[in-house]
């Protein structure tokens, strides 16, 4: 009798796995926010998703093609919102930037 009852248990828990974020809702999420604040074109940031971390956070890295800019999104266990950024860019404007290089410090727009 216990065989059935785990044999039972055992379909019930494959037959309806565990609510797992949107990986696409999170990688738009992600990009739109890395171009807003890294003022970046979004069709050349590169992201991938990650394995969740211990507290649940799902964390989704990022990069800039060519520019050497690298950022993450770390969103909540649901994948429905971020909840902390990092980003690798400087936090000040030179003063002799370029204009042309003016897009790798979000500080100068």
């Amino acid at each position: 009798m216990k065989k059935v009852l785990l044999a039972s248990a055992m379909l019930t828990i494959t037959a309806f796995p565990a609510f797992a974020a949107d990986e696409g809702a999170m990688i738009d999420a992600c990009r739109n926010y890395a171009a807003s604040h890294l003022n970046a074109d979004p069709g050349v940031i590169n992201l991938s998703v990650q394995t969740a971390r211990v507290d649940g956070t799902i964390p989704v890295n990022g990069e800039v093609e060519g520019t050497g800019l690298t950022f993450q999104c770390s969103f909540n266990p649901a994948g429905s919102k971020i909840v902390q950024w990092w980003n690798s860019a400087p936090e000040e404007c030179p003063a002799d930037v370029s204009e042309a290089d003016r897009y790798l410090y979000p500080a100068c727009n």
